[in-house]
């Protein structure tokens, strides 16, 4: 009798908890996604102030592109940030060519070709320019209208952290934007932006080195003589 009052109570039991089951997964899937939720925003405030802060930068940098309507292409060169909104990208292989803008105009020089692009920042759409944030200027909680984990994407480096960053919704160049970085120094060391048509480029950075007092000068540029001018006020410069 009692042997039988014994297995009743501990089959009840077992009922209960069965039955309790899926209220425990709740609780533990919400108290997860609040964590999770909560170290993202930790990650971007830190990034925001860490980047705030930061003059200028240099370091070694392989671009890969790859596009639904082209072959891909992988390049390779150092990269130099300064404040306010200088850059300045130096590839080196497979061809030698140069993308440096002053924070006002971009020039993009392609020595092979004797032909210098120039345009105002505020009229390219080239994939380059978002790495501004680089250096402070802009918002990652005001400038993107969703910020999350890359649960579908590795790191490039081990025991790194990969976001997506999606544009608002009035800003069309990008679909998103990943950016992957080292949790321990916050720092950025592979973005990949994917564009409306399907495109996308991804930039891994190595040997970064920052606030060494990069030259200003390096982010002026000089038009060579006997060159082809593409771009707005392409007609002015050659009159002169």
């Amino acid at each position: 009798m009692t042997v039988s009052i014994l297995f009743n109570a501990l089959f009840d039991c077992k009922k209960v908890a069965l039955r309790n089951i899926p209220l425990y997964l709740l609780v533990f899937s919400s108290l997860t996604f609040y964590s999770k939720e909560n170290q993202l925003e930790s990650a971007i405030d830190g990034l925001q102030r860490k980047y705030a802060q930061v003059h200028d930068l240099k370091m070694d940098f392989i671009q890969n592109y790859r596009s639904p309507r082209h072959s891909p292409r992988t390049e390779t060169g150092i990269l130099y940030l300064r404040r306010p909104g200088m850059m300045r990208w130096e590839y080196k292989s497979p061809d030698e060519k140069l993308f440096v803008s002053n924070g006002k105009m971009i020039y993009f020089y392609l020595p092979e070709e004797r032909q210098v692009r120039k345009v105002p920042v505020k009229e390219s759409r080239d994939q380059r320019v978002p790495f501004l944030f680089l250096l402070g200027k802009g918002n990652f909680k005001k400038d993107f209208s969703k910020i999350e984990w890359a649960m579908d994407d590795k790191p490039f480096f081990q025991g790194n952290k990969v976001v997506y960053a999606y544009p608002k919704k009035n800003i069309d160049e990008f679909a998103k934007i990943l950016m992957e970085f080292d949790p321990h120094v916050l720092q950025l060391q592979r973005i990949t932006i994917f564009d409306i048509d399907g495109s996308k480029s991804e930039f891994v950075f190595t040997n970064i080195k920052e606030n060494v007092g990069v030259n200003a000068q390096l982010f002026n540029f000089k038009i060579p003589a006997n060159v082809e001018i593409v771009g707005s006020e392409a007609e002015l410069i050659q009159q002169k």
